[in-house]
């Protein structure tokens, strides 16, 4: 992860003050950082390098490019020594080339006293703007922009399983930007790339052996690219995702959280680890008070909420592990019909009856339901993506591990895969079984490896409650109690002095 921060003020600011907020997003670059300044303006990066060389952010221009992303097929466009080169071409001559890139990407373009800015369409990297009369602050994380502007929390709608906040933040005045969309000084201006143009008219109408092919070629392709030259490591939990980044990318190190008496998974899973590429593996096992303690320091060095007790996890497996880029299975359950409940709900055409997105507060499910042409199906998983992926766990993930100094690479978000699984039957996502394609390419190459149930990060939510700081009425619901945890924690840590 790289650190993006752009202030434009009507009153004078002090270079000093602007690298001190800086310092608020050295952890996510931590290697060097670069920046320009005037009187009323101040644009900066701090940078995590991983490829390429560092040419680029030694060479005089007379403009400033922020950048924080990877595009994996950068080779395909020229003979640049890096994809900062190419997405800075892009972002001054044409941001349309930004629809034939590959990877997640956000990035900022200060030239000639204007500033442009965008984030990738699938929702993986995050920037976030405030502005009134006298400020326009865009920054990868809320953190920085607290810094210079005392804004208030607000109330963002807890309605569904977990707390998804698509373009709301719980702080006044501060947005996320909308993926896909190109802003200019402030204001959204066009669409650069969208995930719902890459729904197909006519349904892609193969069976599951032919899909199953279609998908082995893409996804070799895709492992080939997303293969950083540095050493990695993957977020475990023993199933399906993370078993097949683990066989057919490789990884380094195996990171899996324990949470001690609640998920089976990693202690069932522990009986293969001898047999894969891994030279390392971490176990942390996660006890009620570690597990609260871990969760204030999630939302108090964030200054967000944890929008899923699943975020606790995720952050254990950001801090311990030691490697450039960490892989994670983000988006395969939701993309795939991972879930279970997606073979019982009963699907209609008037909403979602998934309990990640049943409460449409953002006004989605006309466009899923109209992208699909009727099928409320299709629509129902499309609906738990903008909810799940890019309203919790997409933003959650960015900011996790960019507290932690690490990259996270997403290989079910690979643009390609996405344009192929966005239009498959849905026979080929859910059946007697769910991730039926994904089962089968796994049982095709390790026949051994049992499909175990899916757990994640079961986490200690609830029992946790005697160390968060916080009291609740308890309901007897442990989903409603947990949405009392996560809001009043919220507002009894992360408030600015």
């Amino acid at each position: 992860m790289c650190g993006i921060l752009m202030v434009k003020s009507r009153h004078k600011i002090a270079l000093e003050q602007h690298l001190r907020v800086l310092d608020t997003l050295k952890l996510r670059g931590p290697d060097f950082e670069i920046h320009c300044h005037d009187d009323h303006v101040f644009v900066a990066q701090t940078v995590l390098h991983i490829t390429g060389n560092r040419n680029f952010y030694h060479t005089a221009r007379d403009d400033f490019f922020a950048y924080n992303g990877e595009i994996y097929n950068y080779r395909d466009f020229g003979a640049a020594e890096t994809d900062t080169e190419v997405a800075y071409w892009a972002a001054r001559n044409n941001v349309k080339r930004f629809c034939d890139f590959v990877g997640p990407w956000a990035w900022l373009l200060y030239r000639n006293g204007a500033v442009t800015y965008a984030t990738d369409p699938q929702g993986e990297r995050v920037l976030y703007q405030y502005q009134d009369q006298d400020w326009l602050i865009v920054c990868s994380e809320v953190t920085a922009i607290l810094q210079y502007v005392d804004c208030a929390a607000q109330t963002v709608p807890y309605v569904n399983k977990c707390w998804t906040m698509l373009s709301q933040t719980p702080w006044h005045g501060i947005q996320r930007l909308t993926p896909g969309m190109l802003y200019h000084n402030g204001q959204p201006v066009h669409e650069i790339d969208s995930v719902w143009s890459w729904i197909s008219a006519t349904a892609n109408d193969i069976d599951l052996d032919q899909a199953q092919r279609e998908f082995q070629q893409i996804w070799h392709r895709v492992c080939q690219q997303i293969q950083p030259p540095c050493a990695t490591a993957i977020s475990y939990s023993g199933g399906i995702d993370s078993n097949l980044i683990m066989h057919d990318i490789g990884v380094d190190a195996l990171i899996s959280v324990n949470c001690v008496g609640k998920d089976s998974v990693v202690t069932q899973s522990q009986q293969f680890l001898s047999s894969t590429q891994a030279n390392i593996h971490t176990q942390i096992d996660v006890y009620p008070q570690q597990w609260a303690n871990d969760y204030r320091d999630l939302i108090t060095v964030t200054k967000m909420p944890a929008q899923s007790w699943s975020f606790v996890g995720k952050w254990l497996v950001a801090k311990h592990c030691q490697q450039r880029v960490l892989f994670t299975g983000l988006g395969a359950d939701e993309l795939f019909g991972g879930y279970s409940v997606y073979q019982d709900l009963d699907y209609d055409s008037q909403q979602s009856h998934s309990a990640y997105s049943e409460h449409d507060h953002d006004k989605l499910w006309h466009r899923c339901i109209n992208s699909y042409h009727g099928d409320s199906r299709q629509a129902t998983l499309l609906m738990d993506y903008f909810y799940q992926v890019v309203g919790v766990d997409a933003p959650g993930q960015d900011r996790i591990a960019g507290s932690w100094g690490i990259e996270t690479r997403n290989p079910f978000m690979h643009q390609d895969l996405m344009r192929f699984v966005l239009n498959l039957p849905w026979h080929c996502k859910v059946n007697n079984e769910t991730k039926p394609l994904l089962k089968n390419y796994t049982r095709k190459i390790w026949p051994t490896l049992p499909i175990l149930p899916k757990m994640g990060f079961a986490g200690h939510a609830n029992d946790s409650m005697a160390w968060m700081g916080v009291n609740i009425d308890s309901t007897g619901d442990r989903y409603q109690d947990w949405k009392q945890i996560a809001q009043r924690t919220f507002t009894h840590h992360c408030q600015t002095p």
